[in-house]
């Protein structure tokens, strides 16, 4: 891929047979279409492309959330292409074995540098139902106490997630969330952040762990 200086055609994009001209963040860039393929993808392709489209499917409830509040763009990369990363970063392929087995724990969902959630326990009051309790770190700073806490929900084997957007504020130090229908009685998985009252702030992720 080749990156246009002071081009004539600034502004524009398109393409001409297989060359494609883009703009990508004030930048402008060109690039040759990939040949259409003609044979069958191999083994090792096709587990590939699972991993993408399954961590495009994990990412699914919190999109809009990551794209705003994964980190800062990294030249070309925005936040929602670093979020992406961090997902296939923990899907982990086994080629011999041709399964794609994710690391729950190292999985990221928001990038920040306000103060993170801290002593984080899980429980079920109901099949239905989790409750979720954090410490309320906040140290009597207005600022903190009411920032929001946002929820991400996993379940063993289950494509989609869960997100609970501005569930409580720092202060209240627990919630209580509505497991979805298909992942009652599954192994769930949690993590929790939080994010300012005006929405441009955000903590780390932090894994809570795993309930069953």
């Amino acid at each position: 891929m080749g990156k246009i200086y002071d081009s004539l055609l600034s502004g524009t994009s398109g393409r001409t047979g297989r060359i494609v001209v883009a703009n990508m963040f004030g930048n402008e860039f060109t690039k040759i279409r990939p040949r259409k393929r003609t044979s069958a993808p191999s083994a090792k392709q096709l587990l590939i492309y699972q991993r993408m489209r399954l961590s495009a499917e994990f990412m699914q409830s919190y999109r809009a959330y990551a794209c705003d509040h994964f980190g800062r763009r990294i030249g070309m990369k925005s936040c929602y292409n670093l979020a992406m990363t961090n997902l296939m970063t923990n899907f982990l392929i086994d080629f011999a074995a041709g399964t794609i087995t994710p690391h729950y724990p190292s999985i990221s969902f928001s990038k920040g540098s306000l103060l993170a959630a801290v002593s984080l326990t899980l429980t079920l009051p109901t099949p239905e139902t989790l409750t979720v309790t954090w410490q309320d770190n906040s140290a009597g700073n207005p600022a903190r106490e009411t920032d929001w806490v946002q929820i991400l929900i996993a379940a063993k084997d289950q494509p989609l997630t869960s997100f609970v957007e501005n569930a409580a504020q720092r202060t209240a130090g627990t919630y209580t969330a509505n497991v979805p229908p298909q992942m009652v009685g599954q192994d769930l998985y949690v993590w929790l952040a939080f994010r300012d009252t005006l929405g441009e702030e955000v903590s780390n992720s932090v894994y809570a762990g795993t309930i069953i």
